[in-house]
């Protein structure tokens, strides 16, 4: 019998790698893929440092070569500066002057876009700094409402000086389409480095310029004073009755929400008188009116008054505790802060006898004003 043997594959040498991987060597390795931004990142990042340049380093840099030259005069003289490293202005368009440094102090006054105040010490006390203000009053404010770029204040830095003498004036970016770039109160007090054509260009506490029509302004030289006119009395009334409406706030002074004595301040201010900001101290302002009574009803004779007086009350009768203020229209008419309302009125005296029982001083801030004649006086 024929045995058959299983038949098998002969032996087949071991392969070699490098056969099959030509790129294996010596020293050879393998790296780990590295990453790649995104295609648009490039584009994006350009788009970015464009924005930069053309909004920020550009006016920048031209502000500065401008305010190069505006420190020199026309003889190539250092111009002395009216503001120091420890004076700031008012960067919001009205900020509160506080007695302590704390947000739920009592508010003392309040102060406008673009004034300047002079810190008093370094210290922040939790965000306040205490300042003085141009007239000597000092407080706590806020640091956010301050900035440190005193030039928009400085007169040898302008053309001229503008007052608002309306009730709130806009600043614009642009000469003529532009956006909001601030909004000052009445009183304000900007400067102008250009004046053309019906508008101005004003530095801004921000560091920027603005531009403001001049209509509802006092436009003056960059050292000028509002001077009052012949008929105070009446422009002063006037100013006043801006304020009809207004929402009450304690020590306001804008047409956002004010008080008799922060109206009589920013009143008189624009019409060239100068007045304290606190009814304790207006009424030492003008002159004394005497008090003259009727017989029959031992009240005040209304026609004492006449337009632009201010006259004082006081439940407690003494010129030390005062309770309330008005401001003579004409002699039927007062703006007060309406008891019992919300917003500044006017009220007519005659018809109020108790009004006239608390009232303990009228003071006359326009000495040549003329009474508004009665209507018994008129016949």
């Amino acid at each position: 019998m024929k045995l058959f043997a299983k038949k098998t594959k002969p032996y087949e040498p071991p392969m070699h790698i490098d056969k099959y991987w030509p790129i294996y060597r010596e020293n050879v390795f393998v790296d780990k893929k590295k990453r790649r931004l995104p295609h648009w990142v490039a584009p994006l990042i350009t788009l970015l440092a464009i924005i930069l340049i053309v909004f920020y380093l550009a006016p920048t840099i031209s502000r500065r070569v401008i305010n190069l030259g505006q420190n020199r005069d026309a003889n190539d003289q250092q111009i002395s500066r009216r503001y120091t490293d420890l004076d700031r202005v008012v960067l919001t368009p009205v900020a509160d002057v506080y007695d302590a440094p704390d947000i739920k102090a009592r508010r003392l006054v309040q102060v406008l876009y673009n004034e300047p105040v002079t810190l008093i010490d370094q210290p922040t006390h939790y965000g306040f700094r205490k300042v003085r203000l141009q007239d000597g009053f000092t407080g706590y404010m806020r640091e956010t409402d301050l900035s440190t770029f005193c030039d928009a204040a400085e007169p040898l830095l302008a053309t001229n000086k503008l007052v608002v003498a309306t009730g709130s004036k806009r600043i614009m970016s642009h000469a003529k389409t532009g956006t909001l770039v601030a909004e000052a109160m009445m009183g304000t007090v900007l400067y102008a480095d250009y004046r053309g054509d019906g508008i101005s260009r004003v530095l801004l506490p921000s560091g920027e310029s603005g531009w403001i029509s001049d209509d509802g302004l006092v436009i003056l030289p960059p050292d000028g004073t509002v001077e009052p006119v012949a008929d105070g009395a009446r422009y002063f009334t006037t100013t006043a009755l801006t304020f009809l409406n207004v929402t009450t706030l304690d020590h306001g002074v804008t047409i956002y929400g004010a008080s008799i004595p922060g109206i009589v301040y920013v009143s008189a201010a624009v019409n060239g008188l100068e007045v304290p900001r606190q009814m304790s101290d207006q009424i030492q302002s003008g002159q004394t009116v005497n008090l003259k009574r009727v017989a029959e009803t031992g009240l005040v004779d209304t026609r004492i008054l006449k337009p632009g007086d201010i006259l004082f009350f006081s439940r407690a009768g003494s010129l030390s505790d005062l309770d309330q203020m008005a401001i003579c229209i004409t002699p039927n008419s007062l703006l007060v802060e309406n008891q019992g309302r919300s917003s500044i009125r006017l009220l007519d005296p005659t018809k109020d006898e108790t009004m006239w029982k608390t009232l303990v001083a009228v003071r006359r801030l326009f000495p040549e004003a003329i009474a508004t004649p009665l209507p018994e006086e008129s016949n």
